[in-house]
């Protein structure tokens, strides 16, 4: 376990993309903890190690001897003076037996102290700021710039996996930087801020990578969710009140549900990824190659995915849903003659595939490849057994308008504002888009 998790961490310096989607199926929370704890170690000591060093200097600077003073001869008080003998009164005064020493801390262990409790405050307030106000932070941030949910359920669904990634990801870019601190002990304070700067760019880029694999968003919003999940640290000089045994105890008693909700999803994330493997050893079940071939997508893993629906269409040819995702894989890479095969194998097999979606997809391969009369039948036919959807309607009506045919381009921008409009509550939302941009098309197309 250990050697595979170290396997895992290093991998993120080769391939960091393809190193996230191992993490969330593979990687061990305990090792990741464990990682920060000893890269934070390793960080504190480049910082703490100079600073015992200048803290003894000054002290033994301070507690130098008398004796080195300049011996003067003949003056009381040097080296060279005879000591005064004692008065018979200042005799009295002395008492009885041997001086009693009080023991005490040498100033070295005090200051040895001191800087390991700081030391440990740091690694672990690091560890505390990235489970418990970072990730929760960038998943509040992504349930508001992307679909995956409301925070309740995404976060029960998914905190297990991105806390790893995170983890992982946070050691990975501090570790390379935390050694040349080590390395150069007296490096000055304008370096050091550089050396920080370097490890946040490269931390971020990891979490954009992370957050992308485990909620399959594009990269705008996981930049978003990155960036704005770095102000939850701004409650971080709060923690040492939230570690109190008191408030930990009470936490647990309301939130262990929640907790073991989070490690059984997690777990149940990595044990589902592990039988899917072992399914795909039986030569003719298609069926596992498609499903991982869905989760490499999700992850936005391409070429993995292509593998594996290729793999599903080898065995089963009639593998009606491998056909539709390389279909889509293929126009997203503008492979448009691909892309029709697929989708004609689709249609040729079942014409009503994923609700008529399939005609969405031909009309926009066509569109695309300015084949706009072939876009139009396509979306004819998927407005017909939709004819309340507004994404079809929006883009029939922009097939329309590429053949210069405004007035019904404009009818159809219309229907689907009013589609939009009569959605759902909950499925406004997802559909506003398509209303804001048949709203534009309206008022640009208007004399």
């Amino acid at each position: 376990m250990l050697v595979d998790n170290l396997r895992l961490f290093f991998g993120l310096y080769r391939h960091p993309a393809r190193a996230m989607g191992r993490i969330v199926d593979e990687g061990s929370l305990l090792f990741g903890a464990g990682a920060v704890l000893v890269v934070g170690l390793l960080m504190a000591a480049g910082g703490v190690i100079p600073m015992y060093a200048t803290m003894r200097a000054q002290l033994e600077g301070l507690t130098r001897a008398p004796g080195a003073r300049a011996k003067t001869p003949g003056v009381p008080g040097t080296a060279t003076s005879p000591a005064p003998s004692p008065s018979p009164a200042d005799a009295d005064d002395e008492p009885d037996g041997p001086p009693v020493r009080v023991p005490h801390a040498s100033p070295q262990a005090m200051i040895g102290r001191t800087l390991t409790g700081i030391t440990s405050m740091s690694v672990v307030g690091t560890l505390f700021g990235l489970a418990v106000l970072y990730v929760p932070a960038c998943i509040l941030v992504l349930t508001f710039v992307a679909p995956v949910g409301s925070f309740g359920v995404a976060f029960q669904r998914d905190y297990g996996a991105l806390l790893a990634c995170v983890l992982f990801s946070w050691s990975a870019a501090e570790l390379p930087f935390a050694l040349a601190g080590l390395a150069i002990p007296g490096v000055a304070w304008l370096a050091r801020l550089g050396l920080w700067a370097a490890t946040a760019l490269v931390f971020a880029v990891f979490m954009v990578m992370a957050i992308r694999t485990v909620f399959g968003v594009e990269t705008p919003p996981a930049v978003g969710a990155t960036l704005l999940g770095s102000l939850g640290l701004l409650l971080a000089p709060i923690a040492p009140f939230l570690a109190s045994p008191f408030i930990l105890y009470l936490a647990w008693q309301y939130f262990r549900g929640d907790i073991a909700g989070v490690q059984w999803s997690f777990g149940r994330r990595q044990s589902f990824k592990r039988h899917l493997h072992a399914a795909t050893l039986n030569p003719r079940d298609a069926d596992a190659h498609y499903h991982l071939g869905l989760i490499h997508q999700q992850r936005r893993q391409i070429p993995e995915a292509i593998e594996r629906f290729q793999k599903a269409v080898e065995i089963d040819p009639g593998e009606v849903d491998a056909h539709y995702q390389l279909g889509r894989i293929a126009r997203g890479e503008k492979r448009y003659e691909d892309a029709i095969r697929h989708f004609g194998e689709v249609v040729k097999r079942d014409d009503k595939h994923s609700r008529h979606e399939v005609w969405r997809e031909i009309g926009c391969t066509y569109l695309e490849s300015t084949s706009f009369e072939n876009a139009l039948w396509a979306f004819e036919k998927f407005v017909t057994a939709r004819p309340h959807d507004p994404e079809g309607l929006y883009l029939r009506g922009e097939a329309l308008s590429a053949l210069d045919r405004k007035d019904e381009a404009a009818e159809a921008y219309r229907r689907a504002v009013e589609a939009a409009d009569t959605m759902p509550a909950y499925r406004r939302r997802e559909v506003s888009r398509w209303k804001k941009a048949a709203a534009e098309r309206l008022a640009t197309s208007r004399p």
